[in-house]
């Protein structure tokens, strides 16, 4: 899996590199680039590239690293494990104490020079990030800036699973069975291996770690911490490289176990992992951590497993679970089932700020016996199964209340996160209509029906009492699905997930047809969930499948998720195998203040300062100045002479209120 970073629009010496052989690969290799396709022994440079082998014939020759680059990784297998595996910008060709060649990533393109190198690698050159598009349009002030982004994969098959962004970083996981993924030759450990990546707002690559053993593992769920980073996922492995002390080193037994693992959020290495599972089959799909207090993991489980608090007896076929434990792995915090006679999974878990839990997930179960829902009116009635659930425990696992969330038809919930000020968000999918009873819109929601086909996505807001502040489908006339959702600090929502709708309903977007299989959506809801201020499709002729949205501290928008597609904008480059992980940016998505209609973009070359020179019916004028994310920077009155402003480079949009009741409104890029 090739760790491609997106954010860098000058582009990172990160981005490519060349990593040391510390066992990892075969005791021939010295040196590989990160996505694989660079393999340098003693005796010769291969190069592969779409499809072609190109060997480069080293004579007598000395390799040397130079440019060591500040991103670590390590790699956790039932062999051992490798830690703090070094990075470099280049490599020095010597023979008989000389420079006769040099290897060097300048941004993402490798150069290469000296007379050892007599063949052509120009296909190894990796075309740099672009900007793609600048989209200026829509009544409400709408600014779609594509980025552009970066595939992430090898020959074989990589999937980001899920995704966290927090602060300055992004965090990612997922699983992958690439021979190519730095730090294999093969599959370093059989099967698929669970990952974990840590970058920073910049792009740059901190760390990426491999872990897993002789079977499949994967990644499914990720959180931060503050001083950890925290994976859960599924493992049928029995030799997955756990740790001792923790609350289950062993493997549990039967078809599969969930595991639990924490890294270092600076260089990436382990600090513990255990196994949660018993003689069933067990997964865990969510993880949540608060700092210094409490990880909170959860799934689903057909096994016999120790529960605590709640609901301490399985309840039927395949019941939720929930287990809290200590930020080292080492003792059981408490633990519950939950669920009924029928098959139930915990989907999405999140710590509120008084350090109450809140779980999500689908349920077939009656509210009979060991009760879905209690403590609470609104949702206490099972629609039709499957129902989406969601409950709150206290943070000593009590429970506080529990409610369904569903509709006449099938419903799932996909995706949970909270907010600093208590709300509770989640996607899904649904193919239920808006009856009087049910629970997934509201009669003024931006999509208050369910628009037929297979299924519709839907978003929703929940107070921390369990009641429902809004709730709007999402989708057109085929197959739709929500999966991830954020909230800014003004209420606005992102949503993201993917549809293969012709009727999908886009606003603003550059897209209006799908392009493939499934593509990608983005969604803008208004705090209200009344109007869908943006919906933007992203794709190309394969599956786009995003996991996870979040805001950038810069306002810019990430998305993160998996893709089958060959390529699709604003993404460069393409995919390297069946199945890659991809990560996309998009830069604001509306200054609110400012009702924009359509609008161009002036270029200001004027030494990091805006400029502006009134026309005779304007002055004098009101001057306001915005950023990209609708922050109000600068406000001034101007007469008829020059007026200049020093601002950092970047794009701002300008308005300004001239003497003749007339505005003028206009984005300038100042650099």
């Amino acid at each position: 899996m090739t760790l491609l970073t997106f954010f860098d629009i000058v582009p990172s010496a990160s981005a490519q590199c060349f990593i040391e052989n510390r066992g990892q690969w075969d005791s021939r290799v010295l040196f590989a680039s990160a996505a694989g396709e660079i393999v340098v022994t003693p005796s010769v440079i291969e190069v592969r590239t779409h499809g072609n082998r190109t060997a480069i014939v080293l004579d007598s020759c000395h390799i040397v690293a130079e440019g060591m680059l500040p991103a670590v990784l390590n790699y956790y297998t039932p062999a051992g494990s490798i830690e703090g595996v070094r990075t470099f910008a280049s490599l020095r060709i010597e023979r008989n104490g000389r420079v006769v060649g040099t290897l060097v990533w300048r941004g993402n393109a490798l150069t290469t020079s000296g007379e050892a190198l007599h063949a052509d690698v120009t296909e190894a050159a990796i075309d740099p990030l672009s900007l793609r598009a600048l989209s200026l349009r829509g009544r409400t002030g709408l600014l779609a800036w594509g980025l552009g982004g970066r595939f992430l994969g090898g020959s074989g098959r990589d999937s980001i699973a899920a995704a966290a962004f927090t602060g300055n970083s992004i965090v990612v996981a997922g699983w992958t069975d690439s021979p190519s993924f730095p730090g294999a030759s093969g599959s370093p450990s059989g099967g698929r291996d669970a990952l974990v990546a840590k970058l920073a707002a910049d792009g740059t690559l901190a760390w990426a770690t491999l872990i897993g053993g002789s079977h499949d593992d994967a990644a499914f769920a990720i959180a931060f911490g503050g001083d950890a980073v925290v994976i859960a996922g599924i493992t049928r492995s029995s030799n997955f490289p756990t740790t001792s002390g923790t609350v289950q080193p062993s493997y549990g037994g039967g078809d599969a176990d969930g595991f639990v693992a924490t890294f270092d959020p600076t260089s990436g290495t382990r600090r513990a992992a255990t196994f949660i599972g018993g003689d069933g089959s067990d997964a865990l799909y969510a993880v949540a951590a608060t700092s210094n207090r409490i990880v909170v993991a959860g799934g689903t489980t057909s096994s016999t497993l120790a529960a605590t608090v709640h609901q301490q007896q399985f309840g039927g076929v395949q019941d939720g679970y929930v287990i809290a434990l200590s930020p080292q792995l080492t003792s059981r915090q408490w633990s519950t089932y939950y669920g009924g006679r029928g098959l139930d999974e915990a989907r999405g878990v999140g710590i509120l700020g008084d350090g109450s839990i809140v779980v999500a997930g689908v349920t077939t179960s009656p509210n009979t016996g060991q009760a879905i829902a209690a403590g609470i009116g609104e949702g206490s009635d099972r629609m039709a199964p499957p129902d989406g659930f969601l409950a709150r425990f206290d943070a000593n696992g009590q429970r506080l209340w529990g409610r369904y969330y569903g509709s006449d038809g099938q419903d799932s919930i996909t995706s949970l996160s909270v907010t600093p000020s208590g709300a509770i968000l989640i996607t899904g999918m649904t193919n239920g209509t808006n009856t009087a009873r049910s629970y997934i819109a509201e009669a003024q929601a931006a999509q208050n029906n369910f628009a037929g086909g297979e299924w519709d996505g839907f978003v929703a807001v929940l107070r921390p009492d369990g009641t429902r502040l809004w709730g709007s489908y999402y989708g057109g006339s085929g197959s739709d699905r929500c999966t991830g959702a954020a909230m800014d600090t003004r209420g606005y929502v992102l949503v993201t997930g993917w549809t293969n709708s012709s009727d999908f309903p886009t606003a603003h977007s550059d897209n209006t047809a799908i392009a493939g299989g499934e593509d990608a959506f983005v969604g803008f809801f208004s705090p209200d969930g009344t109007r869908r201020i943006a919906s933007l499709l992203y794709g190309g002729a394969g599956a786009d499948l995003p996991c996870g949205i979040g805001w950038m501290p810069d306002s810019s928008i990430a998305v993160a998720g998996s893709t089958t597609s060959a390529s699709f904008s604003p993404l460069s480059g393409s995919t390297a195998g069946a199945l890659d992980g991809f990560l996309l940016r998009l830069q604001s998505l509306g200054i609110l203040s400012v009702p924009f209609g359509d609008a161009s973009l002036v270029i200001a070359p004027s030494g990091e300062a805006l400029s502006i020179t009134l026309p005779e019916h304007c002055a004098p004028a009101a001057l306001s100045v915005y950023t990209l994310g609708g922050i109000l920077i600068a406000r001034d009155h101007i007469g008829a002479g020059a007026y200049r402003r020093a601002l950092p480079m970047g794009v701002y949009a300008v308005v300004l209120a001239c003497s003749d009741g007339k505005t003028i409104r206009q984005l300038v890029m100042v650099w």
